[in-house]
């Protein structure tokens, strides 16, 4: 299962703060999240993605959980869609997200390193 764990962060509030709707085109494909939820507890959050690759559409969720110090992103199990590279790249976009609103985190686990902006310390 695709993930990124994001260390040295902060809560999910912040990231649900700074959430604006993403779009990313490359030639025949399309990557866009959507909306942000934040559940009432502020340790998880679900983001709306949709996909579009070789005129295929792939909608599902990625989540973030919080833990003490760590923001772990994945693909909620329920919807699990096919872990194609547009798929990847959304919850590439979504890391970039926490990394911006939390300057000073730093990528951790990961399977997605390829995806991500900046190098991963292992």
């Amino acid at each position: 299962m695709p993930h990124v764990v994001i260390e040295s962060t902060g809560e999910l509030q912040a990231v649900y703060q700074a959430f604006a709707p993403m779009l990313q085109r490359t030639e025949g494909e399309i990557v866009k999240v959507q909306e942000c939820y934040l559940a009432k507890s502020g340790r998880e959050a679900l983001l709306d993605a949709v996909v579009i690759e070789q005129g295929t559409a792939r909608s599902f969720f990625i989540q973030l959980k919080r833990h003490e110090t760590t923001i772990t992103v994945r693909l909620l199990p329920a919807t699990d869609p096919e872990k194609t590279p547009a798929v990847k790249k959304a919850m590439a976009l979504v890391a970039g997200l926490i990394r911006k609103v939390y300057p000073a985190s730093r990528y951790g686990k990961t399977n997605l390193q390829e995806y991500l902006e900046s190098p991963v310390s292992m």
